[in-house]
C-alpha cells in the first residue's frame, strides 16, 4: 500500500516537467522562427510569411495555472483641451467695473509699447469708474516716415470731443532707422534729422497745452543692442527737455529695467515684487508683466497731476508743488518731507537735517528778531550815550528851524534804530 501511495505521487511529480517542457518548446519555436522566409525563384527577391501564432500566448496555461491573469483596465479616453497661447504682450481677460457717462479719459498715444501702456493702465484703473483710458495709436508708426500719422491733429481731435484728463505718450521705437521725407530725404540721426524730430515732438506738446492738458510723457527702455542703446538715448533727451513745462512730467524707466549690476536683464521684479520675465525675445519689447509695471509708474504720475481721478484738481490752476489741494490730492509732492521721492540719506550735518528732524535751532542772523545780540541794547542806559551839542543857526524869530536835523553836519547827526528789544544806536 505504502508502495502504491509512493508510485502515484511520482507519478504526479512526472507530469508537471513534461507540460513545462512542452511549453518552453513551443516558445522556442515561437520565438526562434517568428517568420520563414522563402525566395522567389523568378525574380530573387525574398518574400516574408506570416506568423501563424501571432496573437498567441504560450504563457496563457501557466498563468491559468498558477492564477495570475492580466485583466486590461478600460481607460476611458480624455478629451484633451486645447492649449490657449496668447502674445507675450497681450493682457489677460479681466473685468472691468461699468464707468460713469461722465468719467474723465486718459488718452494714450504712440506705437506698439503706448499700446501696451494703455492696456496696463485698463488693468490698474480697472475698478476705477470715474475714469477710463482709451489708446490712439499705431503699432509700427512714429513721427518718421513716408506715411507717418499726425499725432497732432488726432489728439486735438480726441480733446475737443472728450472730458480728456491727461494724454500719455510713449513713441520712439518705431523711428529707428527710418528717414523724414523729402528731396532729398533727411537721414536718420543727422543733425537735420535731431532738428525735425525735436519740432515734431514740440508740435505735440504744444497742441495738448494749448488745450490746458497735462502731458506724462515716458521715455523709452534699455535693450540689448549696444547701437540701439543709443538711438534711444538721444531720443529720450529729447522726450526729457520736453518735460521743462511744469505741466509734462517725463517718465524715466532706463534704470528700472537694469539688472543689479547696471546690464541688461529680461527678467526683474513685477508689480507684486515676484521675478518674472519683462522682456520679449527681441529684447525691445515688453511683456504683460513689463507694461504693468510701466503702467505703474504711469499711474502714479497721472494721480498726481489729477488727484486721484475724481475731478477734484481745480480746472486751470497750475500744478504748483507748493499749491494744496485741500480737496483731494491723494500723493501731491507736498507730502514729501524736505521734498524728492528718491530714498537717499539727508546729510545728518546739514542745516535743514538738524532744524527739521533734530530740533536744533538756527544759527542767528544779525538783525533778525531772534538775535540775542539784541539784548545789548536793553544794558545800554540812554544816560550812557554821549551827545554831541547842537549849534544854532541865526533866525530872526529867535527859535530853531524846522529842518534842524537836516541843517546839522553829517558828524553830529545819531540816528535812532527801534528794535523788539530795546534801543540800539548805530
Amino acid at each position: 500500500m505504502l508502495f502504491r501511495q509512493r508510485k502515484t505521487r511520482t507519478g504526479k511529480a512526472a507530469r508537471v516537467p513534461l507540460w513545462l517542457a512542452f511549453v518552453l518548446a513551443l516558445v522556442l519555436f515561437c520565438d526562434g522562427r517568428p517568420s520563414a522566409y522563402a525566395q522567389d525563384a523568378s525574380n530573387g527577391e525574398f518574400v516574408v510569411a506570416q506568423n501563424p501564432f501571432r496573437g498567441f500566448n504560450p504563457f496563457a496555461p501557466l498563468q491559468k495555472l498558477f492564477g495570475g491573469q492580466n485583466k486590461k483596465k478600460n481607460k476611458k479616453p480624455t478629451k484633451q483641451r486645447p492649449r490657449v497661447t496668447r502674445p507675450a504682450g497681450a493682457p489677460p481677460k479681466f473685468e472691468s467695473l461699468p464707468k460713469d457717462p461722465d468719467a474723465g479719459l486718459i488718452l494714450v498715444v504712440g506705437d506698439r509699447m503706448a499700446r501696451g501702456v494703455a492696456d496696463g493702465l485698463k488693468y490698474t484703473l480697472a475698478e476705477k469708474p470715474q475714469i477710463r483710458v482709451e489708446p490712439v495709436t499705431e503699432d509700427k508708426a512714429g513721427f518718421t516716415g513716408e506715411n507717418a500719422p499726425d499725432w497732432a491733429t488726432q489728439v486735438l481731435s480726441k480733446i475737443r470731443g472728450a472730458d480728456v484728463k491727461a494724454v500719455v505718450v510713449m513713441i520712439g521705437q518705431q523711428d529707428l532707422g527710418k528717414t523724414f521725407p523729402g528731396e532729398p530725404p533727411v537721414e536718420f540721426m543727422t543733425a537735420e534729422w535731431l532738428a525735425a524730430y525735436q519740432k515734431k515732438i514740440e508740435a505735440l506738446v504744444r497742441v495738448v497745452r494749448q488745450e490746458k492738458k497735462p502731458v506724462v510723457w515716458v521715455g523709452l527702455p534699455p535693450t540689448n543692442e549696444e547701437l540701439v542703446n543709443i538711438d534711444f538715448t538721444q531720443l529720450n533727451s529729447f522726450f526729457q527737455s520736453a518735460a521743462e513745462d511744469r505741466r509734462v512730467r517725463y517718465v524715466d524707466i532706463w534704470d528700472i529695467f537694469l539688472a543689479e549690476d547696471g546690464g541688461y536683464s529680461s527678467f526683474g521684479p513685477d508689480v507684486d515684487g515676484k521675478n518674472a520675465r519683462l522682456r520679449t525675445n527681441n529684447r525691445i519689447g515688453f511683456t504683460w508683466a513689463g507694461y504693468r509695471k510701466v503702467a505703474f509708474f504711469v499711474e502714479r504720475e497721472l494721480s498726481r497731476l489729477l488727484g486721484g481721478y475724481g475731478g477734484l484738481a481745480f480746472e486751470g490752476v497750475e500744478d504748483d508743488p507748493n499749491f494744496i489741494v485741500l480737496t483731494g490730492r491723494t500723493t501731491s509732492p507736498e507730502a514729501l518731507l524736505l521734498g524728492g521721492e528718491e530714498d537717499e540719506q539727508i546729510d545728518p550735518d546739514s542745516t535743514a537735517y538738524r532744524f527739521f528732524v533734530k530740533g536744533d535751532p538756527l544759527a542767528p542772523m544779525r538783525g533778525r528778531v531772534d538775535d540775542p545780540r539784541l539784548e545789548v541794547a536793553e544794558a545800554t542806559s540812554i544816560e550812557d550815550v554821549t551827545v554831541p551839542p547842537v549849534t544854532k543857526s541865526p533866525n530872526p524869530h529867535g527859535s530853531l528851524p524846522d529842518n534842524l536835523f537836516d541843517s546839522l553836519p553829517t558828524s553830529e547827526r545819531i540816528s535812532i534804530t527801534v528794535r523788539p528789544k530795546g534801543l540800539l544806536f548805530d
